[in-house]
């Protein structure tokens, strides 16, 4: 049984939040890459959309999911599941949020310039 210890899960910046990666390819993962992102109060991932669905859940805090044009008001143990190609980003509540999100191993993200990249955390 592979075990991934807490200890040795790297944990990355973007835009000024902590992505920590639980499992993925370079690692313990094959298929599915999950992460946990840590939002402070105030801040937010940048808008992006993907090329495979995205699933999440909030383990703590609140925040507001923009999805396309809508707006939705997400707290603890509230589900998101992100189509596959919708711009979307979160932004964290007054305490912050934290999210951990699945996908497919190696999904690509896609940002409002235009670049396109497998992160690290999936990766």
């Amino acid at each position: 049984m592979p075990v991934e210890r807490a200890a040795d899960h790297p944990t990355f910046d973007l835009a000024g939040n902590a992505v920590t990666s639980y499992a993925a390819p370079g690692r313990s993962g094959s298929e599915v890459a999950l992460f946990r992102v840590e939002l402070p109060a105030g801040s937010a991932v940048p808008r992006h959309h993907h090329d495979h669905t995205e699933s999440f859940v909030v383990l703590a805090g609140s925040g507001t999911m923009h999805l396309g044009e809508e707006a939705v008001a997400v707290g603890e143990g509230d589900v998101v599941v992100v189509p596959v190609g919708t711009w979307h980003r979160l932004e964290a509540g007054a305490h912050g949020v934290t999210i951990v999100s699945a996908m497919p191993a190696s999904t690509r993200f896609t940002r409002e310039d235009g670049s396109t990249s497998v992160p690290p955390w999936v990766a």
